[in-house]
C-alpha cells in the first residue's frame, strides 16, 4: 500500500488542510472501489497483476501539473498493480520521484532516455514494478530496426531545400494560393501549419543538385572489367535521363529528412519474472499523427506491422533455439488503435501475436472509452511451453472519474469554468487514459510436478 505519513497531521492553512482532507475522502473512494473492482477470492500469491496506462505528459507543468493531490490517487491505483508499463513519462523526473516516495521502498523501475525529436515528443518508456511481487531479470533493451525493415514514411520521403538543392519551376508556374489545411492560429493574420502542406509539382520541374553531389550505381549492378586494369570497371550511363533501378542520387552532407526511419518513441524491452512466469514485456507509444489524416494513419499502421514482425522474428528465433523455452512474450502500451475492427488492430494482431478476448471485450481504454488505443497482446499464446501457459484470471481498465475529480467537483476544483475546460483540465491531473491491467497465474507447480513424473527414462 502507499504511505500515508504525509495525510496524518492537520494544516493549519485553510487552503491546504481543504486539500489534505479532500485527497483522504478521494483515496477513501478509490480503496473502495478497487477492491471491488478486481477478481474476487483471487489468490495473489498465485498471480501476477499487469498494468499499462499512458498517464498524460507526466512531468510537465501545463495546468498547474500533478501535486500532492493527483499524485496520491495516482499512487493508489499503481500500488494495486505488481507491475506496470508507463507511457508519457517526461524527461523531467521530479514528479515521477515522487509518485515513488508516496509508493513506498518495495518499488523501484526502469526507465529509457527521452527520445529527443519532435515525434518523439521528449518521452520516456518506464516499467514501473514492486520488488516484493516481481523481479527484474537483468535484461533489457531498446528496440530498434536493422537495415531494410525500417518504417518508411507512408508519404514519401523528403529532401531539405537547402544547401544547394533547389526546384526550379517551369516558367509562368506559381504554387502560391489558398488552400486547405490543418493550422494553429497565430499573431497578426497569421498561422502555423499543424503537419506539411504538400503541393503537387507541375510537370517538367527541375531538381537542382549541390556541388559535392554523386550518381551511385547500386551494390550488385552488373558492369564491365577493364582488362588489364585490375580494381577498374567499366560502366554505359545513360545520356541524357538517367533513371531506373541501379541509379541512385548522393547528397553532400544531411539532405534527407528521414525522421521517421526508426519507431517514433522507441519500443522498450524488460524481462521480469513473478513465481514461475518468465515474462519479456515489450511497452510502446506508437506514433499517432491524426486520426483524420489518411497517410498519418497508415504511418502508424506501419510502425505496429514493423513492431510485431521485429518482435515476433526475436521470440520465434528463441524458441527454435530453445523449443522447451517457457519464457512468455507480450506487447503492451499505447497503440493508438482505434477500434478492435481497424487495419491498425489487424496489425498488431500479425506474426503471431493474439488480443486475449478478455481484452478485446474491454469497450475502450480512453476516458470516453470508444477508443481502443491501449492494448496487450501475447506471442503464440496458445504454444506449448510445457508447465508454463497464458492464464488469464481477469482483464479490464478501471475508470477513476467515478471516483475522484468528477464531474460533480467542478465548482470545487474550477469554479466558474466550463464542463469542456474541466473535463481537459483533470486530464492533465490524472490522465486522458484509463489504466488497462490484466491478471495472469504465475504459479505453476503443480503443472511442473506433472511433468517430472511424467518424464521418461
Amino acid at each position: 500500500m502507499p504511505f500515508y505519513t504525509r495525510l496524518k497531521s492537520a494544516q493549519a492553512d485553510p487552503v491546504a488542510e481543504a486539500v489534505r482532507k479532500r485527497t483522504i475522502a478521494g483515496i477513501e473512494r478509490l480503496r473502495t472501489a478497487l477492491a471491488a473492482h478486481f477478481p474476487a477470492g483471487s489468490d495473489r500469491m498465485t498471480t501476477i497483476r499487469i498494468g499499462t496506462w499512458n498517464v498524460r505528459e507526466f512531468g510537465t507543468s501545463k495546468s498547474g501539473g500533478r501535486g500532492f493531490e493527483p499524485l496520491y490517487y495516482i499512487a493508489e491505483i499503481l500500488s494495486k498493480f505488481d507491475l506496470v508499463a508507463m507511457q508519457e513519462v517526461r524527461e523531467n523526473l521530479r514528479q515521477f520521484l515522487d509518485l515513488l516516495d508516496i509508493l513506498g521502498p518495495d518499488w523501484d523501475y526502469i526507465a529509457t532516455d527521452v527520445v529527443d525529436d519532435g515525434a518523439g515528443n521528449g518521452e520516456r518508456m518506464v516499467f514501473l514494478y514492486n520488488r516484493g511481487r516481481v523481479q527484474f531479470r537483468h535484461i533489457a533493451g531498446e528496440l530498434t530496426l536493422p537495415d531494410g525493415k525500417k518504417v518508411l514514411a507512408s508519404f514519401g520521403e523528403r529532401l531539405l531545400l537547402q544547401n544547394g538543392i533547389e526546384l526550379e519551376l517551369p516558367d509562368g508556374e506559381d504554387l502560391s494560393g489558398d488552400h486547405k489545411a490543418n493550422s494553429e492560429s497565430r499573431s497578426n493574420g497569421k498561422a502555423a501549419l499543424t503537419y506539411d502542406l504538400e503541393l503537387p509539382l507541375p510537370a517538367g520541374t527541375m531538381l537542382r543538385v549541390p556541388d559535392g553531389s554523386s550518381l551511385a550505381i547500386t551494390k550488385n549492378s552488373l558492369v564491365t572489367r577493364v582488362s588489364g586494369r585490375r580494381g577498374w570497371v567499366h560502366v554505359d550511363v545513360p545520356q541524357g535521363t538517367v533513371a531506373g533501378k541501379d541509379y541512385r542520387l548522393r547528397f553532400p552532407g544531411e539532405a534527407i529528412d528521414d525522421s521517421f526511419k526508426q519507431f517514433a518513441r522507441t519500443p522498450f524491452i524488460v524481462s521480469f519474472q513473478a513465481g514461475w512466469m518468465k515474462i519479456d514485456l515489450a511497452t510502446v507509444h506508437i506514433y499517432f499523427g491524426d486520426n483524420d489524416e489518411p497517410r498519418l494513419l497508415e504511418q502508424r499502421r506501419r510502425e505496429i506491422e514493423r513492431l510485431t514482425e521485429l518482435l515476433g522474428d526475436r521470440a520465434r528465433k528463441e524458441m527454435e533455439k530453445n523449443p522447451a523455452n517457457p519464457v512468455l512474450t507480450a506487447l503492451l502500451g499505447d497503440f493508438n488503435i482505434l477500434s478492435k475492427e481497424h487495419e491498425t488492430m489487424q496489425a498488431l494482431e500479425a506474426n503471431g501475436f493474439e488480443v486475449p478476448e478478455q481484452i478485446r471485450t474491454i469497450p475502450g481504454s480512453n476516458v470516453e472509452k470508444d477508443k481502443a488505443y491501449d492494448q496487450i497482446a501475447f506471442w503464440e499464446p496458445e504454444r506449448d511451453r510445457g508447465y508454463v501457459k497464458v492464464d488469464i484470471r481477469g482483464a479490464d481498465v478501471f475508470d477513476y472519474f467515478k471516483y475522484v475529480y468528477r464531474l460533480e467537483d467542478r465548482e470545487v476544483y474550477l469554479p466558474g469554468e466550463s464542463e469542456g475546460a474541466y473535463r481537459l483540465w483533470r486530464t492533465y491531473k490524472m490522465s486522458d487514459h484509463l489504466p488497462m491491467w490484466i491478471e495472469l497465474r504465475s504459479d505453476f507447480s503443480d503443472d511442473y510436478i506433472a511433468a517430472c513424473d511424467a518424464a521418461e527414462p
